[in-house]
């Protein structure tokens, strides 16, 4: 795998890019002092210091003194991995606990702004870990032209592997037939479809799901994501609305 890759997967678990430079970078190699790493990836030395202490406070590096020198060596990604899962167990163990604290807080909405294709694809990710259906008025015209039909058989595939339902209202175009041949040709019994009349026009990607519902403007690339209970709700009684008179 080439180091781009390990560091995008290190970012994914929360590391941040230079933190994870500095990491893969050690992992090559038994021990290396500032100068050295800073050498080697490119990053100041006044920053290498400050993301050298974030690593040790996570345990994903340790210092090794030799003499007046103080170098720094990567930890076994194995030991880290095993610490990821003693906190991801200590975390599932509260999380019933955390989930009622949040539910005693406020009903304001929680609001979230996504920009660029790879934020985009993010929230469709993040539809993948609904618990409950899904819903979504969906304008392929406008999908297509940001995304490759390639990476919507993806999107299809990976739906497909889960358990719940999607109710989709598709905006109507010359699309609409591929579409269906695709998540045809995918299977899984829980993609649910109808097309929407000509008269019915969007740029915009609706998606309810959960407690969530993401407005993303297939136009620009950006879009906003609102959790609250009350808005989902609203938004699914007109989806269901619409998908009826149909």
């Amino acid at each position: 795998m080439e180091q781009s890759q390990l560091i995008e997967v290190l970012e994914g678990v929360g590391l941040p890019q230079k933190a994870a430079s500095i990491y893969v970078c050690l992992l090559g190699h038994s021990r290396m002092d500032v100068a050295d790493i800073a050498r080697a990836t490119g990053i100041k030395r006044a920053t290498c210091y400050e993301h050298l202490e974030a690593l040790l406070v996570k345990n994903f590096i340790i210092r090794v003194p030799i003499g007046k020198r103080t170098f720094y060596s990567a930890n076994d990604p194995k030991e880290i991995l095993n610490d990821f899962k003693k906190r991801t167990g200590e975390f599932e163990k509260n999380v019933e606990a955390m989930s009622t604290l949040r539910g005693q807080a406020t009903n304001k909405p929680n609001v979230v702004f996504y920009e660029g294709k790879r934020e985009m694809a993010r929230i469709y990710d993040d539809l993948f870990k609904t618990v409950g259906d899904g819903y979504s008025i969906f304008p392929a015209d406008r999908f297509f032209e940001s995304f490759s039909e390639a990476e919507y058989d993806a999107f299809d595939k990976t739906m497909g592997e889960h358990s719940f339902k999607s109710y989709d209202l598709f905006v109507k175009s010359k699309y609409v037939k591929r579409i269906k041949e695709i998540r045809e040709k995918n299977g899984g019994n829980g993609k649910l479809s109808k097309t929407l009349p000509e008269s019915f026009k969007s740029n915009v990607d609706v998606l309810i799901y959960g407690d969530k519902v993401a407005l993303m403007s297939l136009r620009d690339l950006s879009a906003i994501v609102i959790e609250n209970k009350d808005i989902a709700e609203l938004f699914k009684s007109m989806h269901s609305f619409i998908w009826k008179t149909l």
